[in-house]
């Protein structure tokens, strides 16, 4: 495992580059209050894009001040998050994106090294003014970032988000990322040195295709609320560490996200909590109903594809079940 010293390295070697992206990351001035004030809202209001309905009634993070930032925080931040003083952030770095002379938006950036495979690039904290927003610099952005990965020779690019944030799963996934987890959120990462995934929805049909041919790897249909699930890989294939459960779940994902079913039978949805962590689609259906009824039960709107097949009971039928489960 890498030492302070040498992540350090890494992580300016990593940011070089991207002074010169579009848009630009620049580093944050830790010695301005106001500024550091900014920032915080507008990682809060990432948040809020996703919690307030009403475009009309969500802050401004330029006109909000400390107090302003928690009173929505104690409002609407969830057991465990908060809204980051980048003063007192021990992992991220802060940054402004800057186009065109302006801020534009933020991100935080953290080269990590967990002692396992190369050292990654995470980001956090993604967010964009509106008035800023459709115009291409997230894509922009991400590319900017697998460069830079590219470039020093990291393994990855690596950040989890939210399975409730759909627009933000939907352009992470259009940008080529795939499942690494869902144990906690969705962590999603795209490898240095390998291609994107591939799926093609056509003929309802969707398929991961090989990353060197147009051939299929796994491929699903659905017969109602059941989901058919049609594996072309040979043993070999499925049987290779670095891909053994690398592509099950970013398929499933992508059915996911287009409301398709991830049930295959009652036996496979019998066993989803084999798949608690990462892994075939029931797994991923067991932990959108904890996700869905957390938010709901804190209050939070939900406002995700409907999965055909699949239950939504309350948070506190899901802590019954579990309880007895463990009886």
């Amino acid at each position: 495992m890498l030492d302070d010293a040498a992540l350090e390295q890494l992580h300016r070697r990593v940011a070089e580059p991207l002074r010169a992206a579009t848009p630009a990351v620049m580093p944050l001035a830790l010695d301005d209050a106001d500024a550091c004030t900014f920032w915080r809202a507008c990682e809060l209001c990432s948040f809020l894009d996703h919690r307030v309905a009403d475009a009309a009634s969500r802050p401004d993070p330029r006109s909000m001040t400390a107090a302003h930032i928690d009173a929505w925080s104690q409002r609407l931040l969830l057991p465990g998050e908060r809204s980051t003083d980048p003063r007192q952030s021990d992992w991220y770095l802060s940054y402004w994106l800057v186009a065109d002379g302006a801020r534009v938006g933020t991100i935080a950036l953290q080269v990590w090294d967990s002692g396992w495979g190369e050292p990654q690039l995470r980001f956090a904290s993604l967010y964009l003014l509106p008035e800023h927003r459709r115009r291409g610099h997230a894509r922009r952005l991400l590319a900017a970032l697998y460069r830079a990965v590219e470039q020093v020779g990291l393994g990855s690019l690596r950040l989890e988000t939210d399975w409730l944030w759909q627009p933000a799963v939907r352009l992470y996934l259009s940008c080529g990322f795939a499942v690494a987890n869902w144990k906690h959120a969705l962590s999603l990462v795209r490898w240095r040195g390998e291609p994107p995934p591939r799926v093609q929805l056509a003929a309802g049909r969707m398929t991961l295709l090989r990353p060197d041919a147009e051939t299929p790897l796994i491929s699903a249909t659905r017969a109602g609320a059941q989901l058919r699930w049609h594996d072309y890989r040979s043993d070999a294939e499925r049987a290779d560490n670095r891909t053994r459960l690398r592509w099950e779940p970013t398929l499933a994902l992508w059915l996911a996200v287009h409301g398709w079913p991830l049930i295959r039978s009652p036996h496979t949805w019998a066993e989803r909590l084999r798949w608690m962590d990462t892994g075939l689609p029931e797994g991923l259906a067991h932990k959108i109903q904890l996700w869905e009824a957390y938010a709901r039960e804190h209050g939070l709107p939900v406002a995700t594809p409907r999965i055909p097949g699949l239950s939504y009971p309350s948070w506190a039928m899901l802590q019954r079940a579990a309880d007895a489960d463990l009886s």
